[in-house]
């Protein structure tokens, strides 16, 4: 549960970064009702929960598996929010959604490599018993 909330958390702060690259390319319109504002983070922390299949705590899925689950259901929770808030879904949203999602992935892998690489470097210090 804990865990859950917190990648839902996380889930809606790159869902607010994602409403705003989706703005700057015009995808989404810049006046935000108060339904879009509570439609785009209850989507983002949907997304955010989705990411538990990335972590390997209880069943362990093939990465591949993962990652495709991954897309396929960040892309039909974003349909949701588009046909909800009745913006556009046309061949600029696909495009948008997949440049933003591979950065988002990238951003994401490159985080968790930062910190893996930070703990065993303090590992490594840590004098041997």
């Amino acid at each position: 549960m804990k865990q859950g909330l917190q990648y839902g958390m996380q889930g809606m702060g790159y869902g607010a970064v994602t409403y705003l690259l989706l703005i700057v390319f015009q995808v989404a319109p810049g006046q935000v009702s108060a339904g879009n504002g509570v439609s785009l983070l209850l989507t983002s922390a949907l997304i955010g929960v989705l990411s538990l299949i990335f972590d390997n705590g209880q069943v362990e899925v093939p990465l591949l598996l993962a990652f495709g689950g991954h897309l396929v259901g960040t892309a039909l929770l974003m349909v949701a929010l588009m046909a909800y808030n009745d913006w556009p879904i046309g061949w600029t949203f696909w495009l948008v959604f997949l440049l933003i999602y591979l950065v988002i992935s990238g951003t994401v892998s490159l985080n968790q490599h930062l910190r893996v690489t930070q703990i065993n470097r303090v590992l490594k210090q840590r004098p041997h018993k």
